[in-house]
């Protein structure tokens, strides 16, 4: 095997709730772009998808040692406190014999290379953005010399040129997308087996400039959005659809649709060859409210289009200016309501808190939230009511307010990839910790079987979807009153009030469902 390009276990996480924001759902056909890539160039390659096996570290690490390879590399996944687990890994092949050459790709490794190469010998080197093409040159390159340490100039790759010195030289994006081949799917089946949702790439970058975002820093060019042509997306969407019976699909990309009119059109042309072809599917995707627009919208609906993720971030005027969202409260609320004229439901990207929040601001996102009915259900409330930003390495607000980053010590999470923050407002940050811990609550209190996406089992009893409407209920009034407890309240930020506020609010939840066997159906209370 010339080749291995490994997905790492990921282990679940309870301490993080919203994980997505550390994977973005643009990385994930990564793997089998880079595989179909090396396989048109005749490159054996295989793919261990440890993830998709549930396969942990261990066993991860005993199937890699026995394998033969000449390049490793790895799709690395920030795990918080757990990433350690991963260089492990990595070592551990290394006291096992493997001299194979160890390379990581992805947005972790993109922003945080200089710190992965001055800390983990084992680690040889790592593709900096896209990787697709720098994976392939890498790989022509080790199977060709065998060697890469004579030439220091592989675009897309950071290497470590002595103990104190990495070099990197930049690699521009993939212009035109259509060039790739299709993403190597070698485990459809699995994936269909265990009702994973099949994804398509129509693009890649964001016309948009967020502030709370990395896409555009990762592919190295600000606001620069690819396309693939709507022929092409559609003939990939055919294949699956007819090689594997798939009819089920969402785009993978941050922002489905290409800025302006021209981006509408090539929406409306996918949608046209969709019809055309009498594909019975069904799709979902990511975009803005300003993407919003009934010509467009009407006939991705006849195409198939039932779900979509709109990225509202936020109610309040102020914390979209800060944002540089270039939007408006209206035009959110445009774009739920046109959706809904066509019958479908928006999830939403939503951000209560951030470093700069006020309570003003976090009482326009609740009156907005209220207002457009969005909090139907327990899940979905309680992770809107307490949604705080994360600031990851490579995003303009993380290099607002942080330094450079240090490190000391072994503790990895001291790389400071995520940055913790205490919101400017104490008042705000004394809310926002208290709500934190009353929405951790009343999820744990949820059914094992409860799925957001359904509302609520079918097979749940009448007093349990009671529990779950009282429950749901409960979230608001407490948000409520507490949000009104501190604008009443200048100086009621200690942690007593803190800690005292926790305790009795947690308490009043409990009281309130365990009637409705809630509490039976649940896990234990956090």
């Amino acid at each position: 095997m010339s080749v291995i390009l490994l997905e790492h276990p990921r282990p679940a996480n309870p301490k993080r709730l919203e994980e997505v924001v550390n994977a973005p759902l643009s990385a994930c056909l990564f793997t089998g772009y880079i595989t179909s890539l090396l396989r048109k160039n005749e490159i054996e390659v295989e793919i261990v998808d440890a993830h998709l096996y549930d396969w942990s570290f261990e066993q991860t690490t005993s199937y890699l040692a026995r394998k033969a390879f000449r390049l490793l590399c790895v799709h690395t996944i920030y795990l918080w406190e757990k990433t350690q687990n991963v260089f492990d890994l990595l070592s551990n092949l290394r006291s096992a014999g493997v001299t194979a050459h160890i390379n990581l790709y992805g947005y972790y490794p993109t922003f945080a290379y200089k710190n992965i190469l001055g800390r983990f010998s084992c680690i040889d080197s790592v593709t900096v953005g896209e990787p697709e093409m720098t994976i392939l040159d890498l790989a022509r390159r080790l199977l060709s010399e065998g060697d890469i340490s004579s030439e220091k100039h592989v675009q897309g790759l950071a290497l470590r040129e002595s103990k104190s010195n990495v070099v990197f030289h930049p690699r521009p994006p993939i212009h035109d997308l259509d060039q790739l081949p299709f993403p190597d799917r070698q485990d459809v089946s699995l994936f269909q087996e265990k009702g994973i949702m099949t994804y398509i790439q129509g693009n890649r970058g964001c016309y948009g400039q967020c502030t709370f975002c990395y896409l555009n820093p990762f592919y190295g060019e600000i606001s620069q959005w690819r396309g693939r042509s709507a022929k092409n997306i559609f003939d990939e969407i055919f294949k699956l659809y007819t090689n594997h019976a798939i009819t089920n699909f969402y785009f993978s990309d941050a922002n489905f649709f290409g800025p302006g009119k021209t981006g509408k059109e090539r929406a409306i042309t996918l949608a046209e060859l969709i019809l055309s072809g009498n594909l019975d599917i069904s799709f979902g995707f990511e975009c803005r409210a300003n993407d919003i627009e009934e010509h467009s919208i009407s006939r991705l609906v006849m195409a198939g289009l039932t779900n979509v993720f709109l990225g509202l971030e936020s109610g309040d005027p102020a914390s979209l200016k800060r944002m540089r969202k270039h939007l408006t409260v209206d035009e959110n609320k445009k774009a739920i309501q046109l959706l809904r004229e066509y019958g479908i439901e928006p999830t939403y990207g939503f951000i209560m808190f951030d470093p700069y929040s006020t309570l003003e601001g976090v009482r326009n996102n609740y009156e907005f939230l209220k207002e457009m009915g969005i909090m139907t259900t327990p899940a979905v409330t309680a992770h809107l009511l307490h949604h705080r930003q994360t600031l990851f390495q490579g995003t303009p607000d993380y290099q607002m307010m942080i330094p450079e980053p240090t490190c000391t010590g072994q503790d990895f999470v001291c790389s400071n990839y995520d940055a913790p923050y205490t919101i400017k407002d104490r008042r705000v940050a004394a809310f926002s910790e208290i709500i934190a811990h009353i929405c951790g609550a009343a999820l744990s209190l949820l059914p094992r079987t409860f799925d957001c996406a359904t509302h609520a089992s079918a097979a749940f009893t009448m007093d349990t979807k009671t529990g779950l409407v009282m429950l749901n209920h409960g979230l608001i009034a407490i948000f409520e009153k507490t949000l009104q407890y501190f604008e009443n309240n200048k100086h009621s930020h200690s942690q007593e009030v803190i800690q005292e506020m926790s305790q009795r609010l947690t308490h009043e939840i409990r009281t309130l469902v365990e009637p409705y066997s809630l509490l039976h159906a649940g896990n234990a209370l956090l």
